[in-house]
C-alpha cells in the first residue's frame, strides 16, 4: 500500500465517512486524494428548494461527489 498513489472513494452515512476518512489520513492518504459521496434527498435537483443544501453547497448542483479537502470543514459540523 502506497498512500501517495492511493485514491479513495467513500460513501455511506456521514458518521461512517468521518471515521473512514480519519483512518485513511492516519495511513497517509492526502485529503486531496479522498472523494466522498454526499447523500442528500434531492427534491428539485437544481438548487432552488434548498433541501439538499449542505452549508453553502448544494449537493444536487455542486456534487454529489466532492473532494474531501473541499468539504472537510462542513463535515465537522453536526446536523448541517
Amino acid at each position: 500500500f502506497d498512500p501517495s498513489e492511493a485514491i479513495a472513494f467513500v460513501c455511506g452515512p456521514e458518521v461512517m465517512m468521518r471515521f473512514t476518512v480519519a483512518e485513511l489520513q492516519d495511513r497517509g492518504v492526502s485529503p486531496e486524494s479522498i472523494y466522498i459521496s454526499m447523500e442528500r434527498n434531492m427534491k428539485c435537483a437544481v438548487g432552488l428548494c434548498g433541501h439538499c443544501q449542505f452549508g453553502s453547497t448544494f449537493i444536487c448542483k455542486d456534487g454529489p461527489v466532492f473532494r474531501y479537502d473541499q468539504v472537510a470543514s462542513l463535515l465537522r459540523i453536526r446536523e448541517v
